[in-house]
């Protein structure tokens, strides 16, 4: 019974590893992304006044499509769903985001 277990758990984990596996083999095969759509996203900090216009864009790479956001210095952050909150989080409040999460080193 036990091997029968050992074996299915085995089994379970190399479909997922090869699951995650082509998906980095598509980034690999095809490393620059193919731009489908532009637009814009408007992001205002939770935290100020501080307002944000960015350019976004939809893009795909083997098999895999997403949209992206640029940042002040012109790299582009992945969007996870959400353009205009990935954007917030991860630029114009970024710190008090790291506070939130109780990653931030503030006070220490």
């Amino acid at each position: 019974m036990f091997l029968i277990v050992k074996a299915l758990i085995l089994a379970g984990v190399a479909v997922v590893a090869g699951y995650l596996l082509s998906d980095i083999y598509e980034v690999i095969k095809q490393p620059e992304p193919v731009i489908l759509e532009h637009g814009s996203v408007v992001s205002k900090s939770q935290y100020s006044d501080k307002l944000a216009v960015r350019a976004k864009r939809k893009v795909a790479r083997g098999n895999l499509t997403y949209w992206e956001v640029e940042t002040p210095g012109g790299a582009w952050l992945d969007c996870a769903g959400d353009c205009v909150e990935t954007y917030r989080r991860e630029v114009l409040d970024f710190w008090e985001s790291q506070a939130e999460d109780g990653t931030g080193r503030g006070g220490n």
